[in-house]
């Protein structure tokens, strides 16, 4: 199926709509903050399961009285009977006490404990933003080689609108930020660069087969036409699996899910609405000074 959308058109309303995500990315980051689990902060978390339905409150309570009253209360499934609560780290004694007076709320099962010290948080933080550097620069360098810079830059600010607006999204509906939510990010620079070198690939092989007078904007609609359907089947494909596993899902993949769902998105888009227009409208930018400093000055 051939098509003749013309994507570059309106170019300046899909820059519009992503400064418009953007922004609301950049308040949320600004003003709610990121939701740190304990991967990054240090601390307890207690997954109990109780035989009765409980209240937040009821837990919130037994919480204030021993004095952890900065910790958070997630409840699991459908109903509120499992729940996930997550505490500053606490010794072996004051998890038996905490452990005791939660009793009195209901009767439990205690499913896991998991402890992570503060310095251990740290070092998770600082890997992953390691990470997030070393992927970003191989990138830029993989691009740079295989194309040319424009590319490579157009592809960075495609992938920062992704992750940038994703992460933001995040912390606007206050998920916790897991190890799982590091893995979805970087899942989601691969998966964005990919769309987007497919689609690079395309505008290059047609530029080597461009006519005369054709207009590289004529180029560039048509590359994305080339393939546009390819980048639709793909992106449902891996959306649906998602939805499903944000449906039938534990907790922690559901988080997971609901990142990439975000990203996958947002990286098909601006696979065709971001990186494509950037590199054009710098390509163009270059060809006038190449062709202002050809322009022979007047004596």
């Amino acid at each position: 199926m051939a098509f003749q959308i013309d994507f570059l058109k309106r170019w300046k309303l899909w820059f519009v709509l992503s400064g418009i995500l953007l922004l609301v990315a950049l308040g949320s980051l600004a003003f709610r903050g990121l939701n740190y689990g304990i991967d990054f902060t240090g601390g307890t978390q207690l997954d109990l399961r109780f035989h009765q339905t409980v209240s937040s409150t009821a837990i919130r309570q037994v919480l204030d009285r021993d004095h952890l009253s900065g910790s958070t209360i997630e409840f699991l499934g459908n109903g509120q009977k499992e729940v996930l609560i997550t505490t500053p780290a606490i010794s072996e004694s004051q998890r038996n006490r905490l452990l005791h007076q939660l009793a009195h709320v209901g009767s439990y099962q205690e499913i896991a404990t998991n402890r992570v010290s503060s310095i251990i948080g740290q070092e998770t933080e600082r890997t992953a933003v390691l990470a997030v550097a070393i992927a970003t620069v191989a990138i830029i360098l993989y691009i740079t080689i295989r194309f040319e810079l424009r590319f490579a830059l157009a592809a960075i600010i495609a992938l920062l609108h992704d992750v940038l607006i994703t992460v933001g999204l995040i912390a606007l509906i206050h998920i916790q930020l897991t190890q799982y939510f590091i893995m979805a990010v970087l899942t989601i620079f691969g998966y964005s660069v990919n769309d987007t070198i497919i689609i690079f690939d395309r505008i290059r092989e047609n530029l080597h087969k461009q006519r005369k007078n054709e207009p590289l904007q004529d180029v560039v609609n048509k590359s994305l036409n080339q393939v546009l359907v390819r980048s639709i089947n793909t992106s449902s494909t891996v959306l649906i699996a998602l939805a499903a596993l944000l449906i039938f899902g534990g907790s922690s993949i559901r988080d997971f899910s609901l990142t990439m769902l975000i990203g996958v998105f947002l990286g098909t888009y601006s696979s065709i609405f971001i990186a494509s227009p950037v590199w054009i409208l710098w390509r163009q930018r270059d060809d006038r000074r190449r062709h202002e400093a050809r322009r022979p000055r007047p004596v």
